[in-house]
């Protein structure tokens, strides 16, 4: 299958702008955020390896170093350059990966609670990648492992997910976005999560613990973003990236980890007013 046939495309004109998602949640959770920033870009999103229609499962040999290779092989088969390279979560650290590899492809990076913690924890998840405890250990690997995948139609999944505090906060437009490419139609008639719990565990088994080696690789502008109550990219790793590039800049929303989801039209505020601060000479889609 072609690269072309895992983008997703919210429209705009202008800058390409990716979007990089985080581990467990489809593009169109996005879309509402996305929208909001077409009078700046054109918004586009490649499907990570969970969600490509051809996928057989985990490849175990795939880490987070694979999924940032996958963006400099999609961009250069796409002939796309001066991309505005937007990232969250997971997301946001294979973008950062990418773009600190092969900066010629890129304009700008927009890191949204890219999952840079504390290297002491980083270091804890490693020992437990080679112990094998990784799934049972991992706190969001466990909760991904115990996470109920499939309903009797998309009415049953919708009122059970709206009832689960991650989904409480989150935009109208964002959580109907989840419904439809989050579900897809199992073989026996109910539906299922179109992102299998087996990739989305070995994820976060895999998450590198020593990805803040790229960040003062970084040679285009940056904007990092964090969530004013998340648990993930805090206030200490701020400080750190900061000692590491200094000319980023910073901003900090209100929310949790999941801000894009929750305040998507604030989100795109920031990083509209930040873009509109850079040449507006940026990439275009090639057919």
């Amino acid at each position: 299958m072609s690269w072309t046939g895992r983008i997703r495309d919210f429209g705009g004109e202008g800058s390409l702008l990716h979007l990089a998602v985080a581990n467990g949640f489809p593009p169109a959770c996005y879309r509402p955020l996305m929208e909001s920033l077409r009078p700046v870009g054109h918004g586009v999103s490649l499907l990570p390896r969970p969600l490509w229609p051809e996928d057989k499962g985990p490849d175990r040999r795939v880490t987070w170093y694979t999924l940032a290779e996958d963006l400099i092989q999609a961009f250069e088969a796409l002939g796309w350059r001066e991309v505005i390279g937007i990232g969250h979560s997971m997301g946001g650290v294979i973008t950062m990966v990418a773009a600190a590899r092969r900066p010629d492809l890129f304009r700008a990076v927009v890191l949204m609670d890219p999952v840079l913690m504390d290297p002491k924890i980083l270091a804890l998840f490693r020992i437990f990648r080679a112990l094998g405890l990784g799934p049972r250990l991992h706190p969001l690997a466990r909760r991904a492992r115990r996470r109920r995948r499939a309903w009797p139609d998309r009415e049953a999944a919708a009122a059970y997910l709206r009832s689960r505090p991650l989904f409480a906060a989150w935009h109208p437009d964002a959580f109907a976005g989840y419904l439809e490419e989050g579900l897809r139609p199992s073989r026996n008639g109910q539906v299922m999560l179109a992102y299998p719990p087996e990739w989305e565990v070995h994820i976060f088994v895999s998450v590198p613990h020593d990805a803040w080696r790229f960040v003062s690789q970084l040679r285009v502008p940056t904007l990092v973003l964090r969530g004013a109550t998340t648990d993930t990219f805090t206030a200490g790793s701020e400080a750190r990236f900061r000692r590491f590039k200094p000319d980023a800049r910073f901003e900090v929303i209100p929310g949790g980890h999941l801000f894009p989801m929750e305040r998507p039209e604030e989100t795109a505020q920031v990083i509209r007013r930040w873009l509109e601060g850079l040449s507006t000479k940026g990439a275009r889609i090639h057919e």
